[in-house]
């Protein structure tokens, strides 16, 4: 297990270790949980979204929202009374 030494810094800051921020996917204005156990302090990153919903709000996801949006707004969408009108349309 790797360890690093850091320097608390003006106004109680640290500065994390580019292996570490690499290795933990650790971005600007990303939160971190600190947690008290027997042997000191315990850093974890910590996500405020759901891991299961992270997708949704990925720079991609949202481009296609953002153009499913459009496409409705400007009545580029079909509907479908059954599956099989679906697939048969997507057939042709």
């Amino acid at each position: 297990m790797a360890k690093a030494l850091v320097k608390i810094q003006k106004n109680k800051n640290i500065t994390l270790p580019m292996w570490l921020i690499h290795r933990f996917h650790v971005e600007i204005g990303d939160f971190v949980r600190l947690e008290e156990t027997k042997d000191g302090i315990l850093m974890k990153p910590a996500k405020l979204i759901d891991p299961s919903q992270a997708y949704f709000w990925t720079k991609e996801w949202q481009e296609g929202e953002k153009e499913a949006e459009e496409d409705i707004r400007q009545g580029r969408i079909k509907k479908f009374k059954s599956v099989k009108a679906l697939m048969d349309d997507l057939k042709t």
